[in-house]
């Protein structure tokens, strides 16, 4: 019996790590943004943008469903791990050599809990949000963790030029309601990131 046991266990679990594969690697939803800053701007300057998540907060966008621009975020902020909800200042970022945890208060999705990661060389600074707490939509799941993945990404070209991209891949629950709200309020969150960054030149 403990053998069987084994072999059950070992199948579902192999099952379940096939499923979250299939969901990472078959996004329903992706979009990529790239456009070219005419600045003076460092890539340091650049970085320093991106660690300032806070500043984010107050951002505006504009809502299709209420026909009206609305602030997207409430509240910005790192927090100590994926559970807590307390805003940390934008100063516990102490380099890129390891792993963070931040929550976005959204106006239409709520409680957003992403792990991010900084990479930073010589010619490029990248900042990667992955989901790590679920989005419940009216009560419902609507994206689950590991299944949306936000980048941000500037790379030196010249002097005074830089290439910057925003990118955003999700996999959703494929129920008509949920699909329209979330594709367009994906849509909405990649112009805001669009502004945010336009912002700071």
């Amino acid at each position: 019996m403990g053998c069987v046991r084994k072999i059950l266990l070992f199948v579902s679990v192999l099952i379940i790590a096939v499923m979250q594969a299939d969901a990472i690697d078959n996004p329903n939803f992706t979009k990529e943004k790239t456009f070219t800053l005419q600045t003076t701007k460092s890539l340091q300057e650049f970085a320093k943008i991106f660690h300032s998540i806070s500043t984010l907060k107050g951002i505006q966008y504009y809502s299709h469903s209420n026909e009206k621009w609305t602030t997207l975020y409430h509240g910005v902020g790192f927090i100590e791990n994926a559970k807590s909800r307390k805003y940390l200042p934008d100063t516990y970022y102490t380099g890129a050599n390891k792993a963070y945890f931040c929550l976005l208060d959204d106006n239409s999705l709520g409680d957003c809990v992403f792990k991010v990661s900084y990479t930073e060389t010589s010619n490029e600074i990248r900042m990667d949000l992955l989901l790590v707490e679920p989005i419940k939509i009216w009560g419902i799941t609507g994206v689950y963790p590991n299944n949306l993945a936000i980048q941000l990404k500037v790379t030196k070209t010249t002097s005074e030029t830089l290439q910057a991209s925003i990118s955003i891949n999700a996999k959703y629950q494929t129920v008509s309601f949920l699909e329209t709200h979330l594709t367009e309020s994906f849509n909405a969150r990649m112009d805001a990131l669009y502004k945010w960054i336009m912002g700071q030149l």
